[in-house]
């Protein structure tokens, strides 16, 4: 069955991002031997991808071809006149529980759930997560958007996978916990 998977990055000490959403902080690793952290093969496995706004409006300004072109793009706003500007992308408002539903009866691979703070929680808070990989990055920002924030409802999940890497990085799985 299609799961909803939360693939992300945090550092140590929670955060996604640094409070104005700035990610550069995740490239300051080093990494001599170009480790993709187990990335490549997690996106063999998807087909489609849910995301906020904001988040979307990032990976924009990232500045690169849309990664993502060979996905479905999902992208969850209330904003009727936000502006999708990549090919197979498309907005998710209203009833969000039941567009996963549809979308996961649609697919026969995993739907990523990528971010941000807000929708995690979201989902997390309505049951929607089906699977968490959570890399934890090597770097205490000690302020800035948090994985879980908005009062997260107490869940609890199986570790069933752990990678540590070279760069430092740790990659926890979980599964939840029935």
């Amino acid at each position: 069955m299609t799961k909803v998977i939360l693939y992300i990055a945090c550092s140590i000490d929670g955060f996604i991002a640094k409070p104005d959403g700035n990610l550069e902080w995740l490239n300051s690793i080093p990494n001599p031997d170009n480790i993709d952290h187990g990335y490549s093969d997690f996106l063999k496995g998807v087909s489609s991808i849910i995301m906020g706004r904001r988040t979307y409006t990032q990976v924009l300004d990232f500045g690169i071809d849309w990664p993502y072109s060979d996905k479905i793009t999902y992208v969850v706003t209330n904003n009727n006149s936000f502006k999708l500007d990549t090919p197979e992308t498309y907005k998710l408002s209203g009833n969000i529980e039941e567009s996963v539903e549809k979308i996961k009866h649609e697919t026969s691979k995993d739907i990523w759930l990528v971010g941000g703070g807000q929708l995690v929680t979201y989902f997390l808070n309505n049951n929607l997560i089906d699977k968490m990989i959570i890399s934890f990055i090597p770097t205490i920002l000690g302020q800035g958007i948090p994985l879980f924030p908005d009062k997260p409802k107490e869940t609890m999940w199986k570790l069933i996978e752990t990678n540590a890497f070279s760069t430092g990085i740790v990659t926890l799985t979980y599964e939840k916990n029935n």
